[in-house]
């Protein structure tokens, strides 16, 4: 079957135009949280600019991945951050990307519920920064949020123990109860797999972001 004229204007048999190659990709990866993992990398590559593009990119191939905009965040600086994000908020969790630290020049890789300031360190931390992140933590405390660091084995393999233990600091902290689908009611609903992929969103909502989950009664 051949492309259409304005599709093989943008390539070639051998070269694909990456924003083709994107909407492509995220309706064939493995999973949904690899989908939005592609498009906060394609958002901070600057493949995609801004909301409106992403989404009229996102749904060449199928209309519900433009819902992956509201999903993904230009802000999300690593594919660790960008997991642990999408994995919370599909928990129910409120998240803040790139927060400011106040009175310093340092930013909190994410936000999470208002209580949890949680950092995402890859492979690539080592003892020469030991001192300052330890220091980093101590701003975040005296901003009045919980530092909480979790490295690569924490988000790839232990993700059960690590979210466990953010839960536990914003219940000891008083914070909100996360209720799956609730707290960020305005995102598009994922969906189960149907034919050869493996997830689907429901149309979005007119509003956009996220809403703070409920404080338990």
């Amino acid at each position: 079957m051949w492309d259409p004229l304005e599709l093989s204007d943008r390539g070639s048999t051998w070269a694909v135009d990456p924003r083709d190659a994107l909407a492509r990709a995220v309706v064939e990866t493995r999973s949904f949280e690899d989908a939005v993992i592609l498009v906060d990398w394609a958002r901070r590559a600057g493949i995609v600019d801004g909301d409106d593009d992403a989404a009229e990119v996102l749904s060449r191939r199928r209309a519900d991945a433009a819902g992956l905009v509201a999903w993904s965040d230009p802000g999300a600086e690593s594919i660790l951050e960008s997991a642990a994000g999408t994995r919370l908020r599909r928990a129910g969790h409120h998240v803040t990307r790139q927060v400011p630290v106040s009175g310093t020049s340092k930013i909190i890789d994410m936000v999470v519920d208002g209580v949890v300031g949680l950092e995402t360190d890859g492979r690539a931390h080592h003892e020469t920064r030991f001192d300052k992140d330890r220091l980093k933590d101590a701003d975040i405390a005296r901003d009045g949020l919980i530092p909480f660091r979790a490295g690569t084995v924490m988000v790839q393999d232990r993700w059960g123990l690590t979210v466990s233990a953010i839960r536990a600091l914003i219940r000891t902290a008083g914070g909100p109860r996360p209720v799956a689908g609730v707290g960020n009611s305005s995102l598009p609903r994922v969906l189960g797999p149907r034919g050869r992929r493996t997830w689907r969103l429901a149309r979005p909502r007119r509003h956009t972001g996220q809403e703070l989950p409920a404080a338990a009664g």
